[in-house]
């Protein structure tokens, strides 16, 4: 299978929504490895505006959500 040519934000946002994963206007990226996925979010001060790092960039938090492996399948019921 090909790897689509775009995703939209509303598509990735509608995915992880059943797992309980809230991808908000403040995401700016995901990294998955294999016993976890980091959502990275940009920090906000008080005010509203994005929290400034002195090298001119913005502050980002992450998070970590452990990625289970699979179980293996159970004998039918």
């Amino acid at each position: 299978m090909a790897d689509p040519a775009e995703v939209t934000l509303t598509q990735l946002r509608n995915a992880f929504a059943p797992l309980g994963i809230v991808l908000d206007e403040d995401f700016v990226r995901l990294e998955l490895r294999e016993n976890a996925l980091t959502i990275h979010r940009l920090v906000r001060t008080t005010s509203g505006m994005p929290a400034c790092l002195p090298d001119g960039g913005v502050q980002c938090t992450a998070t970590a959500v452990a990625v289970a492996a699979e179980p293996p399948p159970g004998p039918e019921a």
